[in-house]
C-alpha cells in the first residue's frame, strides 16, 4: 500500500511517499522533470543489499544512475567527505545537472543534502531514508549539514528535497540499537505533539522495538505528519514552531559532540536529553513530576540509555556553548508542560542546568 503526506511549502512543496518497493520511483521522478542523471550516495553494504533493487527500476526506465559510497560513520559527515562527493561530481557531470539520491540514514540525508545545497548553488536531490530515525524525521524538513569536531550540525542550510520516499521493507534489516534509535525520535513527537502516539508507545512496547509492521504502520506516518505539519508553518525555524522539534536535542547534541560522534547513536542521545529536559520542566514547575516519570519509564522500557555515565561534563557543557539555540547570549530550552506540548524559554538558570546536567551526565 502507497501513501503520501504533503510539505506545503508554495514552489518548495512535496511529497512524504510511503511504499512498498522503489518500483513507482522512475515514474515519480519523471512526473517532477528530474535530471535523467541520478547519483546515489549511500554505504557500500546498504548497496550490496538493497542496491539492485534501488538501481534496478532506474536503469530500466532508462536512467543513468551511478553511485558514490561514504563509510558508515557521524564522522562521515565531514567538510572533508562533503568535498570529496563534489569533487567526484564535477569530474562526472561535466555540462549534465546531476540528481542527488540520498539512499541511507540520517548522515547520509544530510550530507547529501549539504552537497546538493552548495554544488553548483543547488541541485535537486531526493530522500530514500533507509533507517527509522530518518524516516520520521532527518529526511524530511531540509535541515542539511556537516558537523564541526566541536559543534553538531553547526554548517549547513535549508535545501528541501524534491520527494521523500519511506520504503518500510528496509526497515526489517535495521539492527536492534537503530530500531531503538529511532524510537528516541518517536518519543520525542510523542511528548511534543501527539499524546496518543506517547500512550500507543507505552502499551507497545514489544511490537515497536521488534518493528513489528502493525506499529510501523503508526508510528512513521502519524510523526511524518507532524513534521510536514510544522515544517509547513515554520519552514526556517523563524516562528518559534519548529524550534519544539528539538526537544532533547541540546543536551543530546552537545553528548555527540563530547563523546566526539562515536559512543551514542543520536536517538540515545537525545533519549538523555529528553530525561534532562523533563527534569528541568518539573523544577521550573511546567510539567508534573507523574508526566516526566513517563518519560523516563518509557524511555527505560524501550532499552535507551536514561544517564550517560562516564561521561565528563566539562566536555559537554562546552560543547552546549556551540548550541544554534543561542539567542542573543541566552540559550533557549525546549521544556515541556506536559505530555503533548512543549514551550521554548530563555529563562532556564544556569544554575539549574548544571544541577541537571551533571545528574544526567557523570
Amino acid at each position: 500500500m502507497t501513501s503520501s503526506i504533503r510539505v506545503s511549502l508554495g514552489e518548495r512543496s512535496y511529497s512524504i511517499v510511503t511504499a512498498p518497493s522503489y518500483a513507482a520511483l522512475p515514474a515519480q521522478l519523471a512526473r517532477l522533470g528530474m535530471p535523467a542523471w541520478a547519483c546515489v550516495v549511500s554505504h557500500q553494504a546498504l548497496l550490496d543489499r538493497f542496491g539492485p533493487e534501488l538501481l534496478g527500476p532506474l536503469r530500466r526506465a532508462g536512467w543513468q544512475a551511478d553511485t558514490i559510497t561514504v563509510p558508515e560513520s557521524e564522522r562521515s559527515k565531514s567538510y572533508a567527505m562533503a568535498e570529496r562527493i563534489m569533487r567526484q561530481l564535477a569530474r562526472r557531470a561535466l555540462m549534465r545537472e546531476p540528481l542527488l539520491l540520498a539512499f541511507g540514514g540520517g548522515v547520509i540525508g544530510d550530507l547529501t543534502g549539504f552537497v546538493a545545497a552548495v554544488f553548483r548553488r543547488g541541485v535537486p536531490y531526493v530522500q530514500l531514508p533507509t533507517t527509522l530515525l530518518a524516516q520520521v524525521d532527518s529526511a524530511i524538513g531540509g535541515k542539511v549539514g556537516v558537523d564541526l569536531p566541536f559543534a553538531k550540525n553547526f554548517v549547513g542550510a535549508f535545501h528541501q528535497p524534491r520527494l521523500v520516499v519511506n520504503h518500510v521493507g528496509v526497515l526489517r534489516s535495521l539492527p536492534l540499537r537503530q530500531r531503538r534509535s529511532g524510537l528516541g525520535e518517536i518519543v520525542k513527537y510523542g511528548v511534543m505533539a501527539d499524546p496518543e502516539l506517547f500512550r500507543y508507545l507505552e502499551t507497545h512496547v514489544r511490537g515497536c522495538v521488534a518493528g513489528h509492521p502493525t506499529a510501523l504502520r503508526v508510528m512513521v506516518p502519524r510523526c511524518c505528519r507532524i513534521k510536514a505539519r510544522v515544517v509547513s508553518q515554520d519552514e526556517r525555524e523563524t516562528r518559534g514552531i519548529r524550534t519544539g522539534l528539538n526537544f532533547g536535542h541540546t543536551l543530546g547534541h552537545a553528548l555527540e559532540t563530547a563523546t566526539g560522534y562515536r559512543r551514542f547513536t543520536h536517538g540515545e542521545a537525545i533519549a538523555v536529553g529528553m530525561v534532562a529536559a523533563s527534569r528541568m520542566s518539573v523544577e521550573m514547575g511546567l510539567m508534573p513530576a507523574s508526566d516526566a516519570a513517563r518519560v523516563t519509564a518509557l524511555l527505560r522500557a524501550l532499552g535507551l540509555p536514561t544517564s550517560a555515565r562516564g561521561v565528563s561534563w566539562s566536555a559537554v557543557s562546552r560543547a552546549l556553548r556551540f548550541d544554534k539555540k543561542f539567542l542573543e547570549g541566552r540559550m533557549r530550552w525546549v521544556l515541556c508542560r506536559g505530555i503533548g506540548r512543549v514551550v521554548v524559554r530563555h529563562d532556564v538558570p544556569p544554575a539549574l542546568i548544571e544541577r541537571v546536567g551533571r545528574a544526567c551526565v557523570a
